[in-house]
């Protein structure tokens, strides 16, 4: 249709020039990262209980997630988000639970700060050496995260919020105030209690005062970028609200293709043990054990048993894990570890101790009695088209199907000086009777979590090994790991 008028055509140009404008700003957003890795769908093979495996795949655990705290923080304010800063974390580094919680205090920062943040990157583990996590080779999001599930969870739970793939995508980003400035979250309080920052409501204010200092002001047409550098376990995650620390780090979903073999993993569960796991439920009881065995390469290296590190001793670790599974009653025992020459040594160590237990109860007239523990993994439960497709993943994005499946046995064990145990336990907590006290502590020091006889953490559905006294020092993630 031909235009009739300049009226009509300079309305037509606007239109069009409008739409140039959105679909940029959402390309922006939702276009792909420099190094972005396709994540394949749920392909379902001939036989496959297709509901079990959608459900498993779908469900957040240990339920979806709820805008409704973090957008009160988010919106308290009308006047804290502000043009012209942007906020980035580039290359944050660690295991799967660090590098989740780095990332999630970097946006919680970007909202105290009131900008607009890049979405966050992270570096890449040395494949040749796994205790080699401090590399510069950066990866987006996606190499670990769903992509697309964290822009709609952040944009739709704080509004506020502006995304953008690179900061050269933000707006007058090349008039911006001078090079990046660095900064740490607890740069203004380093001598922060074990609890974390004393008042995190005050950041806001020593932030804009640093700025003064740094002789910046923010203006959309010179913007400022600031770059959130990596600190340790510094904010107390349930400053804002119980809710708001249970919903918050739901923002952060695993990608889609480790959701997917996760939930073959949980098919094949049940249907070679005929156990009782309906995918849709958080926890099913009496179901499988699952047991975080952290004593690869890096974890000796990091914690050695000369220093005093305990549970860095094979022996040890086997031991207490054998000892709550044998108290579990529960007879499959499903094990996360990169090392699958340990899980074969924890294989031979269960057979071992069950046949001394068979030979003590023979001898005793007790007619030897035997039971049955069987280990498994995600190796030697998924079949062969989907092993096939776990083996082309790194070390890291391998980690993200056992974090899927430890979240759903029916009780887990992890040591005190690993993220990932902590992790878990931390999220599972969010199911249990106990779970009031996590925020104030009921007045005890230990955050509510230390329950059952434990100064750790246990509860109905996880347990951290041992006491405080069996670790030269256990660090504060009680306080400052988001579940």
């Amino acid at each position: 249709m031909l235009l009739q008028d300049r009226g009509e055509a300079t309305v037509a140009l606007g239109l069009a020039a409008a739409l140039v404008i959105i679909w940029t700003s959402l390309f922006n957003i939702r276009g792909p990262g420099l190094f972005y890795e396709a994540q394949p769908s749920l392909e379902l093979q001939d036989g496959e209980d297709s509901v079990f495996l959608r459900h498993a795949m779908n469900v957040e655990f240990p339920s979806p997630i709820d805008y409704t705290p973090i957008h009160e923080v988010c919106t308290h304010n009308p006047s804290t988000f502000r043009p012209g800063l942007l906020f980035s974390c580039e290359e944050q580094h660690g295991g799967v639970g660090m590098v989740r919680n780095q990332i999630l205090k970097c946006i919680r920062y970007a909202i105290h700060g009131g900008g607009a943040l890049v979405i966050p990157s992270m570096a890449k583990r040395n494949p040749k050496d796994i205790s080699d996590i401090e590399t510069s080779n950066e990866v987006p999001l996606e190499y670990l995260f769903d992509r697309e599930a964290f822009i709609t969870h952040l944009t739709g739970a704080c509004p506020g919020i502006r995304l953008y793939n690179r900061a050269e995508d933000f707006p007058s980003y090349e008039n911006r105030a001078g090079d990046p400035l660095s900064l740490v979250g607890d740069q203004f309080e380093p001598d922060h209690p074990r609890t974390g920052l004393s008042d995190p409501a005050s950041w806001r204010g020593s932030f804009d005062s640093w700025l003064m200092e740094q002789n910046v002001a923010v203006a959309a047409s010179t913007p400022v970028h600031v770059q959130i550098g990596q600190a340790y376990l510094e904010y107390p995650v349930h400053d804002d609200s119980l809710p708001f620390s249970s919903e918050f780090g739901k923002l952060l979903s695993f990608r889609a293709d480790a959701r997917a073999l996760a939930a073959r993993v949980l098919l094949q569960l049940q249907q070679r043990f005929d156990l009782s796991i309906n995918p849709g439920k958080a926890i099913n009881e009496h179901a499988f054990f699952g047991a975080h065995l952290r004593l690869e390469k890096d974890a000796v290296e990091a914690w050695s048993p000369e220093e005093g590190w305990r549970f860095s001793r094979m022996e040890d670790q086997f031991g207490e894990v054998y000892g709550e599974v044998r108290r579990s009653g529960l007879g499959v025992v499903y094990v996360a570890c990169g090392d699958q020459g340990i899980v074969e040594s924890f294989s031979e160590y269960i057979s071992k101790r069950l046949r001394e237990e068979e030979e003590e109860g023979g001898a005793g007239g007790g007619g030897g009695k035997g039971r049955n523990i069987t280990i498994v993994t995600k190796n030697t439960l998924l079949p062969p088209h989907d092993l096939a497709r776990l083996n082309e993943l790194s070390f890291d994005q391998q980690a993200l199907v056992d974090f899927l499946i430890m979240f759903k046995a029916s009780f887990f064990m992890g040591v005190a000086h690993s993220s990932f145990p902590w992790t878990v336990a931390l999220r599972r907590h969010e199911m249990s009777g106990f779970r009031e006290g996590a925020a104030t502590g009921e007045g005890k020091g230990d955050g509510g979590y230390a329950n059952l006889g434990s100064d750790l953490l246990r509860d109905e559905f996880s347990v951290i090994m041992g006491m405080r006294r069996d670790y030269p020092y256990v660090d504060p993630f009680e306080w400052g790991l988001w579940p």
